[in-house]
């Protein structure tokens, strides 16, 4: 390994428009930008994100496979890999975490020089599907490490798959910060603008939020507009309950969108009614625009939200109960600009797309030479993969504040506090 220039291989399960692809890009981008040589492979088609990535002078390879049982992906991947061997596999989203793995064991024993000498696995959202869990757990000794989006995530994805919480690091999320932004006071019309941001899809709960806002007070309903940015297979459905609802004249479907910063502008509370959560992007980016946000107390929502602080905070699947917080909202315009005032602040101290790449260019690293030591004092015959436990854990602010004390992720406690 050349430390000035380590290469590492980012993997994902495919490039299309999403929180965790749009993180997975900035961070190979940014990776690029700090002397790591950087390749790119989506298991699926190369996607819209591709061309952004290969502007930035990194090769993108589509491996055209197809879900989680294509398991043509196992030897195309090897196979990617042992065209272009590199020091680290970092791999994002379920599909690629397992068959990264198993990628890397065929390595291991057909052609060791080709084997990646750490393998990385991003932690995007901690499912609770016995689908995704089962395989994590069968497969968590093929992997040296695990970085987390969030402690919450970090937490209960170590607590589902029974992973020790040293073999775990939190590194959340950045944001692109606008200096000098004033939070969001909405558009000059009178009608309150309610906006969702997401794929619609069950995970997202989109239904719920359909049903909260025909819960609504009927005269404070039509002085509304609930505005849905995203596209998914919930789409019709949406469209016929709201019909059923009698609300269809107050519901707008955008489709996707290239500029939801903007939509944010024009919007009064973002509403975010997630069945869980990694660390959502669209929350990061309302606080940093000023936003107000109402959402779900799920995994990487509460380690964003401080509810009657920055935000609130409503329990998932009641939509009762987040019609009741969203009637408070509509209300109460000084509360919701202090609310924003203060998540602006927060976002604004902790975030920043260039804080995250710093974080994962030094864990990598450090990760990356504590794996040389170990293999140096191993017989090269040895079927061991790396001892995690001669690497420390990292959260949110130990990089930043550049400390490198044992942690454990168990005793966290909220991580921006």
């Amino acid at each position: 390994m050349d430390e000035a220039s380590p290469s590492i291989t980012c993997c994902i399960t495919e490039l299309d428009v999403g929180g965790a692809e749009n993180a997975f890009a900035r961070i190979a981008v940014g990776l690029h930008r700090r002397g790591w040589t950087v390749r790119v492979i989506s298991l699926r088609d190369a996607g819209p994100l591709a061309k952004g990535i290969m502007d930035a002078g990194i090769p993108v390879t589509a491996l055209n496979c197809g879900g989680m049982a294509d398991l043509r992906a196992v030897r195309r991947l090897a196979n990617a890999l042992r065209s272009a061997p590199s020091d680290v596999l970092l791999c994002f989203l379920n599909q690629a975490n397992i068959y990264g793995r198993l990628a890397r064991c065929v390595l291991h024993f057909t052609d060791r020089a080709a084997e990646p000498r750490l393998l990385v696995s991003g932690v995007r959202v901690a499912d609770r599907r016995a689908s995704v869990v089962w395989p994590d757990r069968l497969t968590s000794r093929l992997c040296d490490h695990y970085i987390a989006v969030s402690p919450s995530v970090a937490r209960l994805h170590a607590e589902l798959c029974s992973i020790s919480a040293d073999r775990v690091s939190t590194i959340c999320n950045g944001v692109d910060l606008l200096p000098d932004h004033d939070v969001v006071t909405g558009h000059s019309s009178e009608t309150f603008e309610l906006l969702y941001v997401g794929r619609l899809v069950p995970q997202k709960a989109p239904l719920d939020l359909l049903q909260a806002f025909s819960q609504l007070p009927a005269l404070l309903r039509e002085r509304c507009r609930l505005s849905f940015v995203g596209d998914g297979p919930l789409r019709e459905s949406i469209q016929k309950t709201a019909a059923q609802y009698g609300i269809s004249h107050l519901v707008h479907l955008h489709g996707r969108s290239d500029d939801v910063r903007l939509l944010m502008r024009r919007a009064d509370l973002l509403v975010l009614p997630s069945l869980w959560e990694g660390l959502p992007n669209v929350v990061l980016e309302s606080m940093a625009e000023g936003l107000p946000v109402l959402a779900t107390e799920v995994d990487g929502v509460r380690d964003l939200i401080v509810s009657g602080e920055t935000g609130w905070l409503v329990r998932a699947g009641d939509p009762a109960s987040l019609s009741r917080a969203m009637e408070v909202a509509i209300s109460d315009p000084d509360l919701r600009r202090t609310f924003a005032k203060n998540a602006q602040h927060v976002v604004t101290q902790k975030f920043s797309w260039n804080l995250c790449v710093e974080r994962y260019d030094r864990l990598l690293r450090d990760l990356l030479n504590s794996s040389r030591q170990i293999l140096e004092s191993k017989d090269e015959s040895e079927f061991c993969w790396i001892r995690q436990d001669r690497c420390q854990p990292t959260t949110c602010d130990d990089w930043g504040a550049g400390r490198n004390d044992r942690m454990s992720l168990i005793d966290l406690t909220h991580p921006f506090g």
